[in-house]
């Protein structure tokens, strides 16, 4: 049985909102750590086609062989299960145990068909999240186990992936994930965040200078304007505003 395999197009902010949809779910999206073993013994799974059984299933590690985890579908059924020793580790808060349980927590959230196993030495990217990650059902699950147990917003005030890993429990490779897309997440806005006051600087000096009441002194550049003709050129940013017809051009 594949390791992986091809299901419905998400893009990681749609698993992401799934993931926090399952906590509200199970009433836990405030509290860290999120109690993984509680929501699936709790009976309920909350599913793409609506509420459905859950049953958890702690099976002998001889008869998992390779494999931590497991799902599988049965009717209105999510049958988890998990090797025995993982189920201990993830009570003992073993960071790598924790995100294995919302791994499969997050195929039965999301998934249905195949039976989806996790491999006991499972790391990085399979060679279909590799190639399309949007639809392999692995990197959606590993997706959705990072968004389960780790709060964004607490998160985003951590400076270091161990410090996450410290919080919510989860293993350091998955600290590690969602600190460099916060940082890069907080540098993207910080970046919106200067162009629009650019912007705003710049109508505001454009409507200053077309105001036919105000009294400037421009010092012009002594370039022509290229709409105009007239060498009443004023820089203004990176751009330069003509103050004869207003056209607004590259240097």
């Amino acid at each position: 049985m594949s390791d992986d395999y091809y299901v419905a197009k998400r893009k990681n902010k749609e698993i992401r909102a799934e993931a926090l949809s399952a906590k509200t779910f199970y009433k836990t999206e405030k509290r860290r750590p999120v109690n993984i073993i509680r929501c699936l013994e709790s009976g309920r799974i909350p599913t793409r086609r609506g509420c459905k059984t859950l049953i958890y299933n702690l099976v002998n590690d001889d008869e998992m062989g390779s494999r931590d985890g497991k799902t599988e579908f049965v009717a209105d059924t999510v049958v988890i299960s998990i090797k025995r020793s993982v189920h201990q580790k993830a009570r003992w808060g073993d960071g790598r145990a924790r995100m294995t349980l919302a791994h499969e927590l997050g195929h039965g959230v999301m998934h249905d068909g195949a039976t989806m196993f996790r491999k006991s030495d499972a790391v990085g990217p399979t060679e279909l999240s590799r190639t399309s990650p949007w639809e392999s059902a692995e990197h959606q699950a590993k997706v959705f186990a990072s968004a389960f147990l780790i709060d964004d917003e607490v998160a985003a005030s951590f400076s270091s992936p161990e410090e996450i890993s410290t919080e919510f429990l989860v293993s350091l490779e998955a600290a590690e994930i969602c600190f460099e897309r916060l940082v890069e997440e907080a540098e993207r806005a910080r970046s919106v965040e200067r162009v629009r006051l650019s912007n705003e600087d710049f109508q505001s000096k454009m409507r200053d200078v077309l105001d036919p009441r105000a009294k400037h002194e421009f010092h012009y550049t002594g370039d022509f304007c290229t709409n105009c003709g007239n060498a009443t050129l004023i820089p203004m940013g990176i751009k330069l505003l003509c103050h004869t017809c207003g056209n607004v051009s590259d240097p």
